[in-house]
């Protein structure tokens, strides 16, 4: 496509759209609050299209919606909880009630590592992207994703282990 030529707004809305949703609400736990920052993420994606040229639509997207939610929920705590089919299949309330709590705990730590860390497991555990991947999203090497990803799941565990004491008894 030719420098100043638009590209089609439409076409990389409905390609990546859903992605950056997922993303978002993945990390939000709220389909509101990722509509919110889907929108976001689309008016920054067109700024740095104006800025400069574009090399992948779908990382800078991806990157974005990353970024975008994490930094979301650190400003802002959900109101609303994962759908039900969102949920992991438990045996009663009980259980169901751990593995919301599980969650939104996880959200909230997850928001609270340093962005890098944030943006290398997001990408990981939610989007299941790999390390070459999440490398070109991010632009770092897999050698930094390997290394933020280690000490994402160290920071996580220390936080969370609280739940696996209680499972322990």
């Amino acid at each position: 496509m030719p420098e100043d030529e638009e590209p089609d707004w439409g076409r990389i809305v409905d390609e990546h759209g859903t992605r950056v949703l997922r993303i978002a609400a993945r990390v939000l736990g709220s389909v509101h609050e990722a509509e919110d920052v889907a929108q976001d993420v689309f008016i920054e994606a067109y700024g740095l299209y104006r800025a400069g040229p574009v090399q992948s639509w779908a990382g800078l997207l991806v990157r974005l919606a990353t970024l975008r939610a994490i930094d979301r929920r650190r400003q802002t705590r959900p109101t609303a909880h994962l759908a039900d089919t969102d949920r992991p299949t438990t045996s009663g309330p009980f259980d169901a009630a751990v593995a919301n709590e599980l969650a939104e705990r996880l959200r909230v730590e997850v928001g609270r590592l340093p962005q890098q860390q944030a943006a290398v497991f997001t990408l990981t555990y939610f989007e299941q992207l790999s390390r070459d991947e999440i490398a070109a999203c991010l632009s770092i090497s897999t050698e930094a994703v390997s290394a933020a990803l280690y000490r994402a799941r160290q920071s996580l565990m220390s936080q969370l282990s609280v739940f696996n004491q209680g499972e322990s008894r």
